[in-house]
């Protein structure tokens, strides 16, 4: 049983950065212990303990067909979507949104501004949603009136 943090844990990361440490690998760096004093009432606790917790990302493109109770989404635009068109940041954000079982579950990284989430579907998609919605229509009217025909006529 560990009954003090330890002195430093060793990280490997997937892809190197450019700074390193003399002694070890370019893709490890240490994570050392940190301390902190918390005043509670009359008291002064001290705390030690190594800053890391588990967690894991996923892409919105990953994220598809899955469902989620909780967790954290980052909305914020930022350079690396800036090229991106209206469609692909619409269609990324409803990936996102929609991946969600309950709205309580749901937590935003970093705060949004309107910009940053005023994104449309793409001209095509939006007619072609729009013909899909007017035959669903046309079928519900077609059957309704065949399904009372088919009553009325007695032909069971």
């Amino acid at each position: 049983m560990c009954t003090k943090p330890p002195r430093a844990i060793l990280f490997r990361q997937l892809r190197s950065r450019k700074e390193s440490f003399d002694t070890l690998d370019d893709d490890i760096v240490p994570i050392l212990p940190i301390e902190r004093s918390v005043p509670i009432k009359a008291y002064s606790v001290r705390r030690r303990q190594v800053p890391l917790c588990a967690a894991f990302a996923i892409t919105d493109y990953k994220a598809q067909g899955q469902t989620f109770t909780d967790g954290i989404l980052d909305l914020k635009n930022d350079s690396r979507t800036k090229s991106w068109d209206s469609h692909r940041r619409f269609c990324s954000i409803n990936v996102q949104l929609s991946r969600f079982t309950r709205l309580r579950g749901l937590n935003l990284l970093r705060k949004i501004q309107l910009s940053d989430i005023t994104c449309q579907p793409h001209s095509d998609l939006t007619l072609e949603m729009s013909r899909l919605h007017d035959l669903e229509k046309e079928t519900i009217v077609r059957w309704t009136q065949d399904h009372w025909s088919y009553v009325a006529s007695g032909d069971r």
